[in-house]
Formats: structure tokens, sequence, C-alpha cells
């Protein structure tokens, strides 16, 4: 294990747009639309608008906008401020073999840089699926053992060295700039996940963390700061420190042929991604059963293990905490019938009937599951009556997911849904369509002139 560190540098270096097939392009179009729909829709949230207020007061230089407000701040507020609302209510993608939230990690200093430099659509684009293929190497090669024990946190943990490669690339640092920018990265690795047990809205600048952390570890690299050799595969490197298992070959086999977004999962519910195969499973069981929710006498859930106390929060006592409830997601579900962001509400946390609901819940780990956890999140649902009914509903991969993702046209919708009420209709058509032509914009600058209401 020797190396891998600068084979991913210079694989980040030499990378160029048209050695990307065109479907892995799509995804990451589909992935900047469901990121930058977050962001327009989900600023407004109290955590997000006090992150926003934190650095507004710090001023600074004009250099970059604030997504729906227009705020002018320096790149690395504005990345923080943006990528807070892109990870702000649970909304954003996820990836089930790499693990963390990559598009909000990723995009918001990519858009920074780009807009304060006036660089092309198509060079943040090249930058954005580098940095979106170091950091799922980088993820996976710590999958799913992390995970499994408790942390650290994939963002705050693998993303500063995907923001770090992918910011070098935008700048032009070659490939040893690059590998200095990791090295200089891992200074900023780590992040506990403690908020899966006892919620908190901390977790909401899980991803700002990462990208703030891998935009300095580039700066500070350009700057001369040097960071040390073997910063992933070294005898302290994170994949020896952190994980109770690594798979080192999986940082650089076969680059370039296999592609980390390929895995990308799109949320079409707002919660922890591990709770989407549940809710699947319970809306099959409640629409083809016709169940009532005076009928339901109990809701096991079976889960690989490590999903089963990521998604456990029994009595939530904050909206986080009810998005990574398995039991108050399943509930919304069996009351409102959906689990979108209006469902998740402090009204609905303290409903009598949701509580209710939620404590009809229970969760296992189901041993046969747990060979399924990598790149799968399944999910059984045993839902008893109480006339004594039993009905038994396993997915595997719920909606959304890698083998069922969100088409593109389902993606724009979700935007629609996001920015219409907040940009207006024609406008909100005119940003997907820039958007989904991004490699052929000149201008950055021209883009997030759009965000702003």
């Amino acid at each position: 294990m020797t190396g891998e560190t600068r084979t991913l540098a210079a694989f980040a270096a030499e990378l160029q747009l048209e050695q990307v097939p065109n479907s892995i392009r799509g995804i990451a179009i589909d992935l900047l639309v469901d990121q930058l729909g977050i962001q327009i829709g989900c600023a407004h949230l109290p955590w997000a608008q006090a992150v926003r207020e934190t650095y507004k007061q710090a001023r600074g230089a004009e250099e970059a906008t604030v997504v729906r407000y227009g705020d002018k701040l320096p790149v690395t507020s504005a990345a923080f401020i943006n990528s807070t609302f892109g990870h702000s209510f649970e909304f954003d993608d996820a990836n089930p073999l790499i693990h963390g939230h990559i598009g909000a990690e990723l995009i918001p200093p990519l858009l920074a840089l780009s807009e304060r430099d006036h660089l092309s659509g198509k060079e943040f684009l090249t930058a954005l699926i580098t940095g979106y293929e170091v950091r799922g190497r980088i993820g996976w090669s710590v999958s799913p053992t992390m995970l499994e024990r408790g942390g650290p946190q994939y963002s705050t943990t693998c993303g500063p060295f995907g923001v770090a490669a992918a910011v070098g690339k935008l700048l032009n640092h070659g490939a040893d700039g690059i590998h200095n920018a990791l090295a200089v990265a891992g200074t900023f690795s780590g992040g506990l996940m403690q908020y899966d047990q006892g919620g908190g809205s901390v977790k909401r600048i899980f991803t700002a963390v990462a990208a703030i952390g891998g935009l300095q570890a580039a700066l500070m690299a350009r700057a001369g700061i040097t960071g040390p050799e073997g910063i992933l595969e070294g005898k302290r490197g994170l994949l020896r420190i952190y994980p109770e298992n690594y798979n080192p070959e999986r940082l650089t086999s076969d680059l370039g042929e296999m592609w980390t977004l390929q895995h990308v999962l799109f949320k079409p519910y707002c919660c922890c991604a591990i709770i989407h195969p549940a809710i699947d499973a319970l809306k099959k069981i409640l629409t083809e059963r016709r169940v009532t929710p005076a009928e339901i006498a109990a809701i096991e859930v079976g889960y690989p293990k490590g999903s089963h106390h990521h998604a456990a929060i029994t009595d939530p006592k904050d909206i986080l905490g009810m998005q990574f409830s398995t039991a108050y997601s399943l509930a919304l579900t069996v009351h409102k019938g959906k689990n979108t962001p209006r469902e998740y509400s402090l009204e609905a946390l303290a409903d009598p009937a949701i509580k209710a609901t939620a404590a009809k819940v229970s969760l296992v780990n189901e041993v046969g599951l747990d060979k399924l956890f990598e790149d799968h999140m399944p999910a059984r649902i045993k839902l008893r009556t109480k006339g004594g009914a039993l009905y038994d509903e396993l997915v595997i991969d719920a909606t959304g997911s890698p083998l069922k993702r969100l088409t593109s046209a389902e993606i724009d919708d979700k935007f629609r849904s996001m920015a219409s009420d907040i940009l207006g209709r024609e406008r909100t058509e005119g940003i997907i369509s820039t958007l989904r032509g991004i490699a052929s914009v000149p201008d950055m600058a021209s883009l997030s002139a759009l965000l702003v209401r």
C-alpha cells in the first residue's frame, strides 16, 4: 500500500471532460440541478439563516453570491452558507457505496470560485466530476465499516479531500499541487456522529465543514503550505486511523472506468436515506392491503448492521432527530401519506396521533440483510394488524437509489417544487435550461446572478 494518494492526484490533474462518458456527465448535471434546487428551497430554515447571518456580519471582499438572497461575500463565506442551505433539510443526494452528501460538499465551493474567477461551465463541470470521483474513491475505501462503527461522519471525514482535489483542479494546481492539497486536507478531516442519537442542528453544517475545509486546503497548498506524504494510505493516514477495516485497492482500481457517480442516490423523501426503503415498503403494504392507521398494532423494521443504529431515534426532540427517526418517519407515512419537507415540522413532532403510531415501531438488525448493505440500503417491514394479520415486505433498492434513480425529468420537477414559488415559473425554467447546458456556459458568474430572487 504505497503511493495511492499520488495516483489519485495524478488522475485528478489529468482528467478531461471529453474522457468522461456522456452518462456520467448527465448524472453530474442531475446532481447540480438537485443541489441548487434544495439550496433555493431550504435557505429560509432557521438554522440556515443563523449561518447566513453569522457570516454576513463578518463581511469581507464581495467575491461570490449567496443563493436566493444575493449577498456578496468572500468565497469561503459564500461556500459555507450555500453548502448549509444545500444540506439543511436532509433532502440532498446520498450514495450507498461511498456515503455522505457529496453534492453539497462540492458544488458550493466550486460555484463560488467559478463566479469569482469568471470560469466556464466546462471547467466547473470537469472539476465537479473530478472531485466527486476522488471523494468517491476515499469514501468507498472505508465503507461500510466506518458507518457500522458509528463514524466519524463521511462528509466531514472524506469530504475535505474531494473538495481539495476539485478546487485544485479548478485552480490548475497540477498533479503535485493537488497531491499537496490532499495532504493538507487531512488536517480538516473528522466529525462525530452523535447527531443520529441526540439530534441537534449542527448536522446541518456538516457538508459546509467539508466544503470550507477542502477549499482552504487547496488555497493553503497554493500559498506554499505543505502536507505529509501518504495522507490516505500512510501509517497514520485516514485509512489506518478511522475505519476498523479498509480497502486500499479501491482508491485507485479502474480509475476512469468505474465511476462512483453511477451510484448516486437522489432523495424523494426528506429524511435519512437509510429510512427510504422502509418508507417504500410501508407505502406498498398500506396501499395494497388497505390498512388504516387505527388497524396497526405493530411495525417491525429489519435493517442491516449499521442502519439500525443510524436511524433509531425513538424520542426526537427536534426536526433533525425526527429525520433520523425511522419510527417518526414511518408514522408520517401512515398519517400524512408523504415524507416531503412539509411533513417534517414541529407540529407533526407534537401530534399525539403521530407519536402513538411511532411508539408502535421497533427496529432490529436483520443479519440476512448485512451482505446487501454495500451499494444498497435495504429494509424489511413486518406490519401486524390488531386483527392478527401479518404483512411482510422487503425493499432492497428504494425509489431514488442507484437502480431506481430519479430521472432527469423527475429531478427537474423536484427543482420546480423547490424554486418556483420563490423565483417564479419563468426564472425557474430559465435556470433549468441553463443548468442542463452547463458545459456551454462561458462565464459561471452569469449563473450565480440567476439564482437570486
